[in-house]
């Protein structure tokens, strides 16, 4: 080959052949890999004296970097309620703390909770550091590792630094609600699980889990009082009690075949903390108060009414939590509110829990707002908050939040939501920690 042949040559060589003979020449004398990367740790503290956050003005002092500022939550008040902010199924949500006599938002928290329905529980605190919320939270994908992976955080102080409890791979995570809980003491995590078909307890002092059985053919409710949690078996028709030992690990205590033959259970349900009783609305329209402050039942229990009305269909549920009240809210139309053509909420009813004697019926022309979101109680039990789209201003509905007496069932707030980025699609009811 002529010389001026070579010169063409190495003239066409290509760049990334250079440099990667460089870097093999190179990593003779260099131990470290070309592509490690380290990232700095970037401190953070408490914000001080002339320091703003959010939309707080803050002096520019002339340090570089400047340094970093996180502040404190919001700790949930008794007199609040909760609204989550996202769709079904989203992998992210926010969970704001709401002022039910002004509408304003308090305290928001970000969680991954990406499953069929959130699963979370908020609870009332008097410090930033009392813990604030929980959730199951998801992450996906894996690949070949599986769908999904379980985390149960629990997010308080300055919410970058949450307490997680990684789950086991098989773990999936019950969501509709009713089918987890919190101790009363706050001491476990309790949920069934759909990969176990069964119970799976989290020691949230301990950070991992401390127990799992399986219990094939019933749940997936968990009422729980105290350490001890209760449920459903729907083709036996008995009701189910298991305990969780000072170890943390459940043991099925006993069954008591009391349900009446003609029982259907149903994929949602609400529990009244204070009386420890269950509110059931079962899919044929029966509805059920158990009482299991004293136990099991010793005797067959019986619906207190059904819930069928010819005008619609039968929909969301709530109980107070002294057990007195309950409300269901109501369809336009008889076809099942979980099929896709299953209307939309028309009316709010609210009952005496002891025997289903109707109190108080809100259309949504009552309720001042042109269509329902959700409804939740008040953590004492003694007012009812309904949140719906109120009238149109300017081509935009703001979200209307009303609040009645639980008792007389007379109107006793009506505020428009103020402080959330999204609409909120769900509310529920703090919990208070003994």
């Amino acid at each position: 080959m002529s010389a001026d042949r070579r010169r063409a040559v190495l003239a066409a060589v290509p760049l990334a052949v250079l440099l990667a003979v460089t870097s093999c020449d190179s990593s003779d004398t260099d131990s470290a890999s070309s592509t490690e990367v380290t990232y700095p740790t970037v401190e953070f503290g408490k914000p001080g004296p002339g320091v703003g956050l959010g939309d707080q003005d803050q002096k520019i002092d002339g340090k570089f970097p400047e340094p970093l500022h996180v502040g404190q939550i919001t700790p949930i008040g008794a007199d609040q309620i909760l609204g989550i902010e996202g769709d079904f199924g989203k992998l992210e949500m926010t969970v704001n703390a709401i002022d039910p006599a002004s509408g304003k938002v308090t305290t928001r928290v970000v969680v991954g909770a990406g499953i069929w329905d959130p699963v979370v529980h908020g609870f009332v605190g008097k410090t930033p550091d009392d813990p604030a919320i929980l959730a199951a939270e998801v992450w996906r994908p894996r690949g070949s590792r599986g769908a999904a992976d379980f985390t149960v955080s629990t997010y308080s102080g300055n919410l970058l630094e949450p307490a997680e409890v990684e789950l086991p791979e098989v773990a999936r995570v019950h969501s509709r609600p009713g089918s987890h809980a919190v101790t009363s003491d706050g001491k476990y995590f309790v949920t069934w699980d759909d990969g176990l078909y069964g119970i799976r307890v989290v020691d949230l002092a301990s950070g991992k889990e401390s127990g799992a059985v399986r219990i094939v053919g019933c749940g997936p409710f968990t009422w729980m009082v105290g350490h001890d949690l209760f449920s459903v078996c729907e083709e036996t028709r008995e009701l189910l009690h298991v305990g969780i030992g000072d170890d943390g690990v459940p043991k099925e205590v006993g069954r008591a075949k009391v349900l009446p033959a003609d029982f259907v259970s149903t994929r949602t349900t609400t529990f009244a903390e204070k009386a420890k009783k269950a509110l059931l609305v079962s899919e044929n329209g029966d509805v059920f108060v158990l009482d299991f402050a004293g136990g099991l039942p010793g005797a067959p229990v019986k619906p207190i009414g059904n819930a069928g009305d010819p005008s619609g269909r039968f929909a969301d549920n709530v109980i107070n939590a002294t057990g007195t009240r309950l409300a269901i809210a109501y369809t336009d139309t008889i076809v099942h509110p979980d099929s896709a053509r299953g209307g939309s909420v028309a009316k709010v009813v609210v009952f005496d829990a002891a025997n289903l004697a109707p109190l108080r019926t809100y259309t949504l022309a009552d309720l001042g707002v042109t269509a329902f979101t959700s409804m939740t109680y008040s953590v004492d039990g003694t007012k009812l908050y309904v949140l719906g789209d109120g009238p149109e201003v300017d081509g935009e509905a703001p979200q209307r939040l009303i609040g009645f007496d639980a008792v007389t069932g007379d109107q006793v707030s009506a505020v428009d939501l103020d402080g959330n980025v999204e609409n909120v699609t769900g509310l529920i009811t703090p919990e208070v920690r003994e």
